[in-house]
């Protein structure tokens, strides 16, 4: 029993650590002044579900790379009328968001209602380390996610 409780306490720690690999924390924050956004985020392995994120909140969620770096996240934005589909994470995220070395990287997708804007830092907006990414596109014509197979 006590050889039990002594491996416990031994894996326990690292049960939720990346071997070889930085675990990564994404953020989506809505910055839509009083109005909630929708997202709904999967790769080819899982799938999020979908997420209502109030004005001012955030939805967050976190993973381990892959050794050979193909983790992909697909995420869908929906916002009244408005419509968007984005690599949340692959090349763009590592380049704009990967800091080298660190054992935990950081990613922040800011939602506004002219568009999305990608950081590695959550700092106020506007500020030059938000990149710009891609605007809202209207429902009527809608550019679905094509999710990797």
């Amino acid at each position: 029993m006590h050889i039990v409780f002594l491996i416990f306490l031994i894996l326990a720690p690292i049960a939720n650590a990346c071997f070889f690999t930085p675990k990564w924390k994404l953020y989506v924050l809505n910055s839509i002044p009083a109005d909630t956004i929708v997202t709904h985020v999967r790769s080819k392995d899982d799938d999020l579900g979908k997420h209502i994120i109030p004005s001012n909140g955030y939805y967050y969620w976190s993973f381990c790379d892959t050794i050979d770096r193909s983790t992909h996240f697909d995420g869908e934005f929906w916002w009244g009328r408005k419509y968007q589909c984005l690599e949340v994470f692959y090349k763009l995220a590592r380049w704009k968001c990967d800091r080298f070395g660190f054992s935990v990287e950081y990613c922040f997708w800011l939602v506004r209602p002219d568009g999305f804007y990608i950081s590695s830092i959550n700092i106020s907006f506007p500020d030059p380390l938000w990149t710009f990414v891609r605007s809202w596109v209207d429902v009527e014509n809608p550019i679905f996610c094509s999710y990797r197979s």
